[in-house]
């Protein structure tokens, strides 16, 4: 009996402290409930204001991003048809600089071929002059030598006979 006077005083004795327990609760509850509602419902306010700032600030920065790859793309056409710009005119000026060469080495295969013509003509009018003029001293000297009437005679008549020759024959 004894043991159950204990048992029933420590139940006594803990559903007064249990009751104690859920009174305290409940004033907590009655006393905390707006401070803690308003302070979460203040908190997720901010927490909503600052997840709309961010947004924003992402907006932001992803119009920004998107502005700038769009200026950043039009750089890259523009070096792109620079590049290709530059790689005609290089194209164009390396045609102009060979076809300019090449003409410059034709006029001077041409200028060589046409001096070395006229050096020939040249020498073969100076070689003809000099024989020409070695067959005239000679026949000058034959002439002062081995010419007297009879052989004069002889020449003119000779002569006479050929002109009348090609006189008949071209007549």
């Amino acid at each position: 009996m004894a043991e159950e006077l204990n048992i029933v005083g420590q139940l006594i004795f803990a559903s007064k402290h249990l009751f104690n327990l859920i009174i305290f609760i409940g004033v907590l509850y009655y006393f905390l409930k707006k401070p803690i509602s308003d302070f979460f419902s203040s908190r997720s306010l901010k927490i909503r204001n600052e997840i709309d700032e961010a947004s924003r600030i992402i907006e932001s920065a992803q119009k920004s991003y998107d502005k700038n790859l769009e200026k950043m793309n039009v750089i890259d056409s523009e070096l792109d048809n620079l590049r290709h710009s530059i790689d005609l005119i290089t194209n164009k000026k390396v045609s102009e600089i060979t076809g300019n060469a090449n003409s410059v080495a034709s006029k001077i295969r041409n200028d060589t071929i046409e001096i070395i013509e006229l050096e020939s003509i040249k020498l073969k009018n100076d070689i003809q002059a000099e024989v020409l003029k070695k067959a005239i001293e000679l026949a000058q000297h034959e002439m002062r030598t081995d010419i007297d009437d009879y052989k004069d005679t002889k020449l003119i008549s000779k002569f006479f006979e050929e002109v009348k020759q090609n006189a008949v024959s071209n007549g």
